[in-house]
Formats: structure tokens, sequence, C-alpha cells
């Protein structure tokens, strides 16, 4: 080894050579990047909510819309808008569920079919 590259190793790193805690998403979106800092409930429903319905400063300037009118006394668009994203997002809640209640049913039909007696264990445990 030549002993004038040996100051240089310090400024060159390889791969996996330092702190390797990045998430790796197999489904990127490119054209539209959207930051997930902290979701609280449901990922799923939180991210489509955000997407399909009101992004988090949106939601936020509805309800400071409403809340000030309400502290004012009047009632007007702003409620009426808060009402209408409340509604939009238990809409989105309800379709979650239901795809929750599908996916279970099909789990347990392919168990039923697969092992039927693991499915009445199952069953029984949950009783």
């Amino acid at each position: 080894m030549n002993p004038w590259l040996f100051p240089w190793l310090g400024m060159f790193k390889g791969p996996l050579s330092g702190d390797v805690t990045q998430d790796i998403s197999p489904i990127t979106s490119l054209l539209s990047p959207q930051f997930e800092f902290n979701f609280a409930g449901d990922r799923s429903i939180e991210s489509e909510v955000v997407a399909d319905v009101a992004s988090y400063g949106k939601q936020l300037g509805i309800l400071s819309e409403a809340l000030i009118e309400i502290a004012e006394g009047k009632q007007g668009d702003a409620l009426k808008r808060l009402q209408k994203l409340t509604i939009e997002i238990e809409a989105v809640k309800d379709r979650h569920k239901d795809k929750l209640e599908q996916t279970v049913k099909a789990d347990l039909d392919k168990l039923k079919k697969d092992d039927p007696e693991k499915l009445k264990q199952l069953i029984d445990e949950y009783r």
C-alpha cells in the first residue's frame, strides 16, 4: 500500500460504512412526495384522509376557522365546512372497516378450507 493514501481514506465512505437507518419503501411517489411524521392511529386511514380528504394544514385551518366562528358566537360557513370534513373522514373510516371485515372473512374461509380443526380452535379461543 502506498503510505500517501492513508490520510485520505477517512474521507471516503463505502457502502454500509456509516449510520444506516434509512427507511426504504418499495412504493415511491416521485411526482408527489408526502412526508409522514407521526400517525397516532391507523396509518392507512390517516394517509388516505390526508391524500383524498384534506391535508393536515387544511384540516387545521378548517378547525381554526370554525373555532373562531364559535368563539364570536356565529354559526356560518366555517362550521359547515368542519361538519362536512367530519362526515368525509368518517366515510373513509367506514370504508376501511369494510375492507378489514372482508380481509378477515377471506382469511377465515381459507383457514376453513386448509385446516378446519385450527379454525375451530381459533373460534373457541374467541368465545
